[in-house]
Formats: C-alpha cells, sequence, structure tokens
C-alpha cells in the first residue's frame, strides 16, 4: 500500500472511533474532508500516472532519435572507408581530359620544348608521339625532330640512327631528302668523310628538284675544293 493510502486510512480509522464522543456536524464535516482528501488522491494518483506515461513517450522517442543518429554515422562510416574514391574521380577525370587530347596538342607541345632547347624532354616527348601515333599525318615530323634534338645536343651518332628511321618508316614522306641532308651532316661531323659523299650523292640522284638537292651540289663541291687544296 501506498504511503498516502496508509495515511488516509489512518485518519479514517481515527475518525471512525471518535464518532461517538463527538458532536453530529463534526463528524459530518471529517467525513466531507475525508472525502475531499479520497478525490485528491485519485487525481494524484492520475496526475503521476499521466506523467510516467509522458516520461515514457519521451524515452520511447529518445531511443527512435538515438537509432537514427547511430544509422547515419554508420552510413558516414561507410562512405568514408569507400577506397580511393576521391582518386577513383581524379582518375575518371584524367582519363576522359587524355581521350579528348588530339595528336596534333601532342606534337605542338614536344615542338614548344624543342624551340626552347629543351632537346631532352623535347626528344622523350617525339618519341612518345611516334609511339601512340605511328600512323598519324605528324608522325615523320615527330621522328625527323628527334634526329633534330640529338644532332643539337652534339650526340650525331643518336642523331643519325634517327634520321635514318624517318625514311625506314616514312619512305613516302617530304622530309626522306631532308633526313639524308642531315645524314650526311653527321657522317661529316663523325669524320665519316666517304659516308657522307655517298649520302649526297643519292640526294641528287633520288629527289633532284628538292632544296636539298642544291645543297648537296654545293657541299659536294666545297668537300671537292678542300680535297685538292
Amino acid at each position: 500500500m501506498r504511503k498516502g493510502g496508509f495515511v488516509l486510512l489512518c485518519f479514517v480509522i481515527m475518525a471512525s472511533g471518535l464518532v461517538g464522543c463527538v458532536p453530529a456536524h463534526v463528524v459530518t464535516s471529517l467525513k466531507s474532508e475525508v472525502s475531499q482528501l479520497q478525490i485528491q488522491y485519485r487525481e494524484l494518483q492520475q496526475n503521476h500516472a499521466d506523467l510516467y506515461a509522458k516520461v515514457d513517450s519521451s524515452l520511447t522517442n529518445l531511443g527512435a532519435l538515438n537509432a537514427s543518429v547511430q544509422d547515419l554515422q554508420d552510413k558516414v562510416s561507410i562512405l568514408n572507408q569507400a577506397p580511393n574514391l576521391n582518386e577513383m574521380k581524379a582518375k575518371d577525370v584524367k582519363d576522359d581530359c587524355t581521350k579528348s587530347v588530339l595528336p596534333s596538342s601532342v606534337y605542338q607541345n614536344a615542338y614548344g620544348d624543342y624551340s626552347m632547347g629543351k632537346y631532352d624532354i623535347a626528344c622523350s616527348e617525339f618519341q612518345s608521339f611516334v609511339d601512340k601515333y605511328p600512323n598519324a599525318e605528324l608522325a615523320p615530323q615527330a621522328q625527323f625532330y628527334m634526329g633534330e634534338c640529338y644532332y643539337s645536343r652534339g650526340m650525331f651518332d643518336k642523331a643519325l640512327e634517327e634520321y635514318d628511321k624517318v625514311e625506314e618508316h616514312y619512305k613516302r614522306s617530304d622530309l626522306v631528302s631532308s633526313a639524308r641532308l642531315k645524314m650526311a651532316m653527321c657522317y661529316e661531323m663523325l669524320g665519316k668523310s666517304d659516308e657522307s659523299s655517298s649520302v649526297l650523292s643519292s640526294i641528287l640522284k633520288d629527289f633532284p628538284q628538292s632544296p636539298e638537292a642544291l645543297r648537296a651540289k654545293e657541299k659536294i663541291k666545297t668537300n671537292r675544293n678542300v680535297q685538292t687544296r
């Protein structure tokens, strides 16, 4: 039994014991007060019940909120653990950009480095161009300028190899006569005059109307004058 109910019961018992020794109107008044107390007690019980119900509802809502927060945290954790998500996006962007690059742009970048005297970088870029676009319209030019890069660095033996590849891989290119002339110059720089003269003569034979043929004639004449002195 709750404490309030026990007190009320004691009060009623005491009031009942005193009925015989107190006036009737006092007893009536006491009974009325007891009734009021009983009503107030029941109201108090109801208020307590309502309060418990509200607290229980609040706890239920709080539990649901905590569950939602935990679920959100779990989802964020899963996203954070996705392997290299940002790197994958960056790679996709890079791949898309690479696919859209034109061969002419790649060639121009290489030629730009060559023009600025960055021969080692330009040579590598021209080589990459030839490897990636062997059948492109600018492939013969890229191959020729690989020889130019080595020639500019004084690496005449390497330049000779690259010039020779112009005719080897691109026989119909207009640069074949230019490549032969530069090969003759490489032989001359390497002290191989006979090889140089042979290449110059081949230019006169195979490309008689070319600008390189005129230079070949002048070069042959100069070499002869040097030998007769």
